[in-house]
């Protein structure tokens, strides 16, 4: 199983905003998500992801062999709330426009005090998902690191960044679009328990993961075992 490379950061405030937040919400599904294509690249087909969808995109630990989940799988609508304090806390809460549900899951790996986070967001369509990410990462997401870092080509669109990430650990941010869904990775693990591959093998999976709904598929992509 891989590690963590050196000098990433999680948003660790936002991970525990998230499931506070999440904690206790839930709705009806709207809508249905299916399509066709293949791969994570630019060239992957797009399907809006409903709420039922989603719960299977967000990793399980049969996903993440190694690790044990800290909170559960939670997804939600993207209240109004949501939107201000956690996704979208910009002026006039620019980039939430027309983003359907939010979800999130966490884990942790004891051997190296390893975590892990992930979240995503559902957009009604790709042009919507397009125009949001660049918003969403220069005003949220893109601030966390001061060093880029290579996650290779996952996705549509993609950006990470790496830092310090509190006392004693180091860790990285990822914010990914596939097609109508917007993805962020958060890691931090004890300094110097880096492994370089593990940015680009957990955002791989991720994206996948996405893909393989918005394809019409059970998300069946994982992290090899150790």
């Amino acid at each position: 199983m891989s590690g963590l490379r050196k000098r990433w950061y999680v948003r660790g405030a936002a991970a525990g905003a998230a499931a506070l937040l999440l904690a206790g919400c839930g709705a009806s599904d709207t809508g249905s998500g299916s399509g066709s294509g293949t791969g994570t690249g630019e060239d992957a087909k797009a399907a809006w992801i409903d709420q039922s969808s989603m719960r299977t995109v967000l990793p399980d630990v049969r996903a993440m062999p190694g690790w044990k989940t800290t909170e559960a799988p939670s997804t939600a609508p993207l209240t109004e709330r949501l939107r201000k304090s956690l996704i979208c806390p910009n002026k006039s809460n620019t980039g939430c426009e027309r983003a359907r549900f939010l979800g999130s899951v966490s884990f942790r790996r004891d051997d190296d005090r390893a975590e892990t986070r992930f979240w995503m967001v559902t957009y009604q369509d790709e042009r919507d998902a397009d125009l949001a990410y660049d918003i969403l990462w220069k005003d949220t997401w893109g601030k966390n690191g001061t060093e880029n870092v290579d996650i290779g080509t996952v996705g549509a669109e993609r950006g990470a960044t790496g830092g310090t990430a509190g006392r004693n650990a180091d860790g990285f941010t990822a914010q990914i679009r596939v097609g109508t869904v917007i993805l962020w990775v958060g890691s931090s693990a004890a300094t110097g328990s880096a492994d370089k591959d593990f940015a680009k093998d957990v955002t791989a999976m991720f994206a996948e993961r996405a893909q393989q709904a918005q394809n019409g598929e059970e998300p069946s992509s994982a992290l090899d075992a150790a």
